[in-house]
């Protein structure tokens, strides 16, 4: 049969966006074990990276998972929740590959209602950690969109053009009852149970993580963060610092820093990312980098 008349299939575009990132933790002032844990970490190959160093890396579809988790439970193993919240997550999308892609925000779903099963059957197994539980904001970022699934009070915020915003909604008891017109925004610093979570991973058998979707932009910043940032660091000095900072890794030190200086006693842990260009094309081998 003659090719004549028939056209070569076009390739499937697959965007890349030059994002560079970075995460750090701080036990704080006071506490004897850090309970918080984060993770970022590429769906496609599996590659993570801890330590608070510069990265940059080429991401397409599915993307790149950042995460932050603040334990909870104290002698009841907080940290033994974050961790294996953030574990599960992580195996629990690598194993769903290039499905990610097509609707990140109910991936994420999906992941941490598997992560708040994997925390209920370990306390079920080992009694002695019955009680633990951990807050959990995971994002997805591919070339254009950003997707984040919270349950608890750790924060997503997005920095453009130097104004901050607020992607998460904190699951406490006060902002319920600042939902409810119940209680004055400016009175939640004084409410005596303004840290008491509505929900958290590990402490009943359902949770609803709450999603959202947002574009993303080049120059965009996308913070992630336990409260122990923001509890002590207002929102303006997040902003400033953020922006200010030409360096992801130097703004999130300075961040964490900012939290301990303020008399932070929390463990503070945040994941800083920008967002650099759009290609249309693969970059050549060897354009991640690491420094």
């Amino acid at each position: 049969m003659s090719d004549e008349g028939f056209a070569a299939p076009t390739p499937v575009e697959r965007p890349h966006r030059l994002l560079t990132v970075c995460g750090g933790t701080n036990i704080g002032a006071e506490r004897q074990k850090n309970q918080d844990t984060f993770v970022i970490a590429e769906l496609e190959s599996g590659r993570a990276s801890r330590p608070c160093v510069h990265t940059e890396v080429w991401i397409q579809r599915p993307g790149l998972l950042m995460l932050v988790c603040d334990g909870m439970g104290g002698a009841a193993a907080g940290e033994v929740a974050s961790r294996i919240a953030t574990r599960s997550i992580k195996h629990h999308l690598e194993r769903e590959g290039e499905n990610v892609g097509q609707a990140p925000a109910h991936s994420l779903e999906r992941a941490v209602q598997a992560a708040n099963d994997a925390i209920l059957e370990e306390a079920q197994a080992h009694p002695e950690e019955r009680g633990m539980g951990t807050t959990c904001t995971a994002a997805i970022v591919s070339p254009d969109r950003l997707a984040v699934a919270q349950v608890g009070d750790s924060r997503a915020y997005l920095l453009r053009n130097g104004e901050l915003r607020q992607l998460t909604r904190d699951q406490t008891v006060a902002e319920q009852l600042v939902q409810a017109g119940a209680l004055a925004p400016e009175e939640v610093h004084r409410f005596p149970f303004r840290n008491v979570l509505s929900q958290a991973l590990g402490t009943r058998g359902g949770v609803n993580a709450v999603l959202s979707d947002e574009e993303l932009r080049e120059g965009d910043r996308v913070l992630l963060c336990s409260d122990g940032l923001y509890g002590p660091v207002p929102d303006d000095s997040i902003a400033h610092i953020l922006g200010a900072s030409g360096d992801v890794a130097v703004a999130a030190e300075k961040l964490i820093a900012a939290a301990v200086s303020a008399g932070g006693s929390d463990d503070v842990t945040v994941v800083v990312a920008e967002c650099g260009r759009l290609e249309r094309e693969p970059p050549p081998p060897g354009a991640d980098c690491e420094r």
